[in-house]
């Protein structure tokens, strides 16, 4: 399990559902090249951001996660390599302006870790991440860009029939989903930004304020996919999987550890997707 997860192939396949979602619920055809890109592109960019934001003395940090990834490190650079390597050939496959927007969601995904922004009153420099409340927008916008947007332009580019009022829908829907199950991590790891000085919203605000923002996001997200004029199973499903995801972060049935957020959180992806391709069949 601790492969699966703190390897990050885990949070890949949920990029790869999140991407078949889109083919369902815009009714598209699912192009397996863009989706293949979308696993090995996220792969790629956890494992980099995770190595790139190394701890000084990592096998004693008190996370599980950090110390497994700096065991396997040399592991990681490889396996980072190699899908780094198959996301660009891929990509070479598609669409001009397709292939643009996969190097820019590369770039962004680069530049949250990486050390170009001065810390106020610091000798040092940080990530884009460092930047006061961005964190959450930016995580939810390169989700929005690669799960939506990507997949939507090669299908345009296809000379396929877009539906763009859905496809914005989409596009909010997806992000407040994602930003909704953020705030969770940004909560456990409150401790560590107030020592990193990582202005999170938990940070600014507190932990119950945070929590308050995280229901309300999945609420409105709820009312809104309900409210809209997609089939009746495709909102039943994606209200069903923010009901779920609702329900877990309330009332958390198992304990609030590494396999809590990194399994169950993330996985809600996963079920966002398995809702909404069930619904299909019932």
């Amino acid at each position: 399990m601790d492969t699966l997860l703190f390897s990050n192939v885990f949070i890949a396949c949920c990029a790869v559902a999140q991407g078949g979602m889109t083919y369902l619920v815009l009714s598209l055809p699912v192009d397996y090249t863009v989706l293949a890109i979308l696993g090995c592109a996220t792969l790629a960019l956890y494992n980099f951001s995770m190595i790139l934001a190394r701890p000084r003395h990592p096998q004693s940090s008190p996370f599980r996660r950090v110390r497994w990834v700096f065991g396997h490190e040399r592991s990681l650079w490889v396996w980072t390599g190699v899908a780094l390597v198959v996301a660009f050939v891929l990509g070479l496959q598609l669409h001009i302006p397709s292939f643009i927007l996969l190097g820019v969601m590369g770039v962004m995904g680069v530049a949250y870790n990486l050390p170009i922004v001065r810390v106020a009153g610091e000798e040092r420099r940080a990530g884009l991440r460092q930047i006061t409340g961005l964190k959450l927008f930016y995580i939810g916008l390169v989700w929005v860009m690669s799960s939506v947007l990507l997949p939507v332009a090669e299908a345009y580019h296809d000379d396929l029939a877009i539906v763009w009022p859905h496809v914005w829908q989409l596009m909010a829907w997806v992000f407040l989903f994602v930003v909704a199950i953020t705030i969770p991590f940004d909560i456990r790891d409150i401790y560590q930004d107030r020592y990193y000085r990582l202005k999170t919203i938990p940070v600014l605000f507190g932990e119950r304020k945070a929590l308050v923002l995280s229901t309300a996001l999945l609420a409105v997200q709820m009312g809104w996919v309900w409210l809209s004029d997609h089939p009746l199973d495709i909102r039943l499903a994606l209200v069903a999987a923010s009901g779920l995801c609702l329900f877990f972060i309330l009332v958390p049935p198992v304990k609030k550890d590494e396999y809590y957020y990194f399994l169950v959180l993330d996985g809600m992806l996963i079920v966002q997707f398995l809702t909404v391709w069930l619904a299909q069949w019932v």
